[in-house]
């Protein structure tokens, strides 16, 4: 990875020297925003990507905002465009609780500093749901089970070294490491399906992707990582003996080599952006938290920190050697 991540900067170096803007377009923004998103498309970070673009254009200058797809090697394509654009201000990137992950698996080729960071936005409350009639009417009954059963009780998520399952692995932790099969699925609606189908137990998942179920009546929440303001009678992990608060985060990155001036530039534009009444109302339906982090040096350490937090319980797990 170091040797691969040594070339994609000498390649980002190269672009960038070859295609420098010329003084007639150094007022920002002089063309359209591009927004990289290499995320599953319709899941919740392509979806902050196009509520970004919608909400965006009169931040802008009145330039069209556009996402850009760039799927590939678990995100790895994307963030190779991106290199590619270094000092480009018009092309942005929304970066996930995942992308630190994959970085500290080594699944991709970079790491936070190659990237400029500029504003965290939100997060999104990891949270435990079973099928209506499942017996388990608490985390407390669902570890209950697991430890006086090991190795039969099941949990459905995301991936099998994901973001998911780390929040996951904490949640279980904090019960005492009850024996609970993880059964990893390439998308986290796939694994609320599976619970849905009795397949699993329970799944580990996100507000949004149980949201219809919930109202359908055909799923029920035991759990969620912090309190939910459309799940009101939900008692958090807290509430029931689990300290910790583990949380999917969302935010936007540039290409790497972005002076501070221009930073600071883009991130008034999204924070504007952000609190237009149509990307409040889509963090409202998804039932999203806004968590901004504004201090672009305290946002990149925290990536930081995420991706080293992260390696180190993989290790523990098992998922990666020494």
């Amino acid at each position: 990875p170091t040797l691969l991540r040594l070339l994609a900067a000498a390649f980002a170096l190269l672009v960038s020297a070859a295609c420098s803007p010329s003084g007639d377009d150094a007022a920002f923004p002089s063309r359209p925003i591009e927004i990289v998103s290499w995320a599953t498309p319709g899941g919740p970070s392509d979806l902050l990507s196009r509520a970004l673009a919608d909400a965006a254009p009169p931040h802008f200058g009145g330039q069209r905002v556009t996402v850009m797809t760039r799927q590939g090697g678990a995100g790895a394509a994307g963030m190779q465009y991106m290199q590619g654009r270094a000092g480009d201000p018009h092309v942005l990137g929304v970066f996930t609780a995942s992308g630190t992950v994959n970085m500290a698996t080594g699944r991709i080729p970079f790491a936070p500093e190659d990237f400029t960071p500029i504003l965290r936005i939100q997060i999104d409350p990891f949270l435990v749901a079973v099928r209506d009639d499942s017996p388990f009417r608490t985390l407390g009954d669902l570890f209950q089970a697991a430890h006086a059963r090991p190795g039969e009780v099941s949990m459905s998520g995301f991936g099998a070294a994901s973001a998911h399952f780390l929040g996951f692995a904490r949640l279980r932790a904090a019960a005492g490491d009850p024996d609970i099969r993880w059964i990893a699925y390439e998308g986290s609606a796939d694994a609320v399906v599976a619970a849905l189908g009795g397949h699993t137990d329970a799944a580990h998942t996100n507000y949004n992707i149980v949201r219809e179920h919930l109202r359908a009546g055909t799923m029920r929440v035991l759990g969620t990582a912090m309190p939910v303001e459309a799940l009101p009678d939900i008692p958090s992990y807290a509430d029931q003996g689990y300290d910790l608060q583990p949380v999917h985060w969302r935010g936007v990155v540039g290409p790497p080599g972005l002076d501070a001036g221009t930073r600071a530039d883009i991130r008034a534009r999204l924070m504007a952006a952000i609190d237009d009444p149509g990307f409040r109302e889509y963090m409202e339906r998804a039932a999203l938290e806004y968590a901004t982090m504004e201090d672009a040096e305290a946002f990149g350490a925290w990536m930081t920190e995420e991706v080293t937090t992260s390696r180190d319980l993989l290790r523990r797990l098992g998922f990666l050697d020494g």
